[in-house]
């Protein structure tokens, strides 16, 4: 008997190479789990592989861009080869959010890249290994990266609304997956400090907890759901983990 979340299970996790989706990698692997890393940059993807390793966990990689036609359905194939099973899978893949992109500048390129690995291989990924673990009898579990802005605007809208599909997606296939032991859930972080963000003025201090987050933050969040010694009953839910920034009103006065 071990302690360990994971033990004897795999996971695909894309975006594996930075911010949330490594640490959830580096979670996974610690807790046991089998992975394969998928990560458009092959640096990243090199030095996330070599950090599972050190951590003392199994992985393989895969270079993937999901921004091209196809690429999701050779990513659940090759899992499958190379894992045997897939028991999980987290989708954190996403290209980068850049502030110029507003909503009459962002150009049809770049939604259609947003739109592409966020919403479309969210799907093609969850459905195609949805099949598998029913084929398998396998009680899976799914976990997609979305953000506050699936709620409320930003003007960012190729990035908001890839990400307020994902949302629905996620109470699709709850919904749909139930019956067959599979549960599907969203992780919401606030701001984190990872990635390359650089947040502007006074955003901590708007922050109830009074910090940005780390990637580990969230992390340990997305590994209690994935979970089923934590997670068992949860599905189809919207997990906001932002140390209360969502809780902010833009029109109050600042709390003394």
């Amino acid at each position: 008997m071990t302690d360990r979340l994971f033990e004897g299970e795999t996971a695909l996790v894309t975006g594996a190479g930075n911010g949330i989706g490594r640490a959830l990698a580096l979670g996974l692997a610690r807790e046991g789990a089998r992975l394969l890393l998928a990560e458009i940059d092959p640096a990243r993807g090199a030095a996330a592989l070599a950090a599972v390793k050190e951590a003392g966990g199994a992985a393989g990689l895969l270079q993937s861009d999901l921004s091209r036609r196809g690429a999701a359905e050779r990513l659940i194939a090759e899992a499958v080869a190379r894992l045997g099973r897939v028991d999980m899978l987290v989708h954190s893949a996403s290209p980068p959010r850049r502030e110029a992109d507003t909503l009459m500048k962002v150009s049809d390129e770049t939604w259609d890249a947003m739109h592409e690995v966020n919403l479309r291989s969210g799907f093609v990924l969850t459905r195609g290994l949805a099949r598998h673990m029913i084929e398998a009898n396998i009680r899976g579990r799914m976990l997609m990266l979305t953000s506050l802005h699936s709620g409320t605007p930003r003007n960012l809208p190729h990035y908001a609304t890839a990400k307020a599909g994902m949302l629905m997606l996620v109470k699709e296939l709850a919904k749909a997956l139930g019956a067959h032991g599979i549960r599907v859930n969203a992780l919401t972080p606030g701001a984190v400090a990872a990635g390359g963000f650089k947040p502007s003025g006074d955003l901590a201090a708007k922050i109830p907890l009074g910090r940005l987050a780390e990637a580990d933050d969230i992390a340990a969040m997305g590994l209690a759901v994935l979970s089923e010694r934590f997670g068992r009953y949860v599905t189809g839910a919207d997990i906001v983990v932002d140390g209360g920034l969502a809780l902010h009103n833009w029109f109050e006065p600042a709390v003394p």
